[in-house]
C-alpha cells in the first residue's frame, strides 16, 4: 500500500464512505465525480486504507477491462469462487468443450465470455446473461460478510458495460443490504435515477482553494520542510485551486526550498 496521506478539503467524502462500508447509512451508491487531476483515484486509494479490516474490497478499473464477463469474473475471484456456488454451476452448464470455471481470472473471464456468446442466437445470449445475473446476485446477497466493490474511470468503460452497470448493478446493490458500490470518473451515471437514485450519494470534485486545508495537507506531505502559508496560498492561488498541479508544486517547492 502508498503511504497514507491527508486529503485535502475531502472530509465529508471520507466520512460518508466509511459509514456505508460500516452499514451505518441508508445509501450503498456513491457516485465520485470530476475532471482529470481532480483526485477521484487518490480518493478511493484513500477508502481502500480506511476501510474496515472486516470488510472485502474489491478494485476495479475500466480502463482497458470494460466487459461484463470481466467485471463479473473480477468480482468473483477477488471474493472466492466458493463463494459463488450458484454462479460457477451455471456458468458449467452454459460452457461447452472441457472450459473450466476456473480460480484463475483470466480462465474465468473466458468461461463466463464464452457462457454468454458461445455463438448462439441473440434471443439465447439474453436469456443466458439473465440466468447468470440471477445466480451472481443470489451469492452476492447470501455472503456473510460486507463488500466494497469500486469501479474507476468510469468513462473509459464500453457502452455496452456502462448499460448494464446503471441497469443491473446499481438496481440490485440497492436492494443489497451488505454491498456498497463506488463508481469515480469524469463521467458517472445520472444520480436522478427513478429506481436506485434515492440509493445514492452523489459528489462533484471541484478545484480546492481553501488555504487552511492545504496547510494542513503540507503538514504531512513535507514532514520536516516547511512552507510558509503565504508561499502554500501562492501555489494554491496559482493553480486555481486544481488539487493535482497544486500536489506537485508544493512537492518542488519542498525539495528547493
Amino acid at each position: 500500500m502508498p503511504k497514507l496521506r491527508n486529503l485535502a478539503n475531502r472530509t465529508k467524502e471520507l466520512n460518508i464512505f466509511l459509514k456505508m462500508a460500516e452499514g451505518n447509512y441508508d445509501c450503498r451508491i456513491m457516485l465520485i465525480e470530476g475532471e482529470s487531476g481532480m483526485g477521484k483515484t487518490s480518493l478511493l486509494n484513500r477508502f481502500r486504507q480506511e476501510c474496515p479490516s472486516e470488510v472485502k474490497y474489491v478494485p476495479f478499473d475500466c480502463k482497458g477491462v470494460n466487459s461484463i464477463a470481466a467485471f463479473l469474473s473480477e468480482v468473483v475471484t477477488d471474493l472466492g469462487h466458493d463463494k459463488f456456488p450458484a454462479f460457477g454451476n451455471k456458468v458449467r452448464l452454459f460452457v461447452q468443450g472441457g472450459v473450466d470455471f476456473s480460480e484463475n481470472d483470466i480462465a474465468a473471464e473466458k468461461s463466463i465470455s464464452i457462457a454468454i456468446n458461445s455463438g448462439v442466437d441473440p434471443q439465447t445470449q439474453e436469456y443466458r446473461l439473465e440466468e447468470l445475473e440471477k445466480a451472481f446476485f443470489y451469492d452476492l446477497a447470501k455472503l456473510e460478510h460486507r463488500t466494497v466493490i469500486t469501479l474507476d474511470t468510469y468513462q473509459s468503460a464500453s457502452e455496452l458495460l456502462r448499460n448494464w452497470i446503471e441497469s443491473k448493478w446499481l438496481r440490485a446493490v440497492g436492494r443489497l443490504r451488505n454491498v456498497v458500490t463506488v463508481i469515480a470518473g469524469q463521467l458517472v451515471p445520472a444520480s436522478n435515477h427513478s429506481v436506485w437514485g434515492d440509493d445514492c450519494e452523489h459528489f462533484v470534485l471541484k478545484p480546492i482553494s481553501e488555504i487552511e486545508a492545504w496547510c494542513k495537507f503540507c503538514s504531512e506531505l513535507l514532514e520536516e520542510a516547511v512552507l510558509s502559508e503565504d508561499a502554500i496560498k501562492a501555489i494554491a492561488l496559482g493553480c486555481k485551486g486544481h488539487p493535482a498541479n497544486i500536489h506537485q508544486m508544493l512537492s518542488i517547492a519542498a525539495e528547493q526550498w
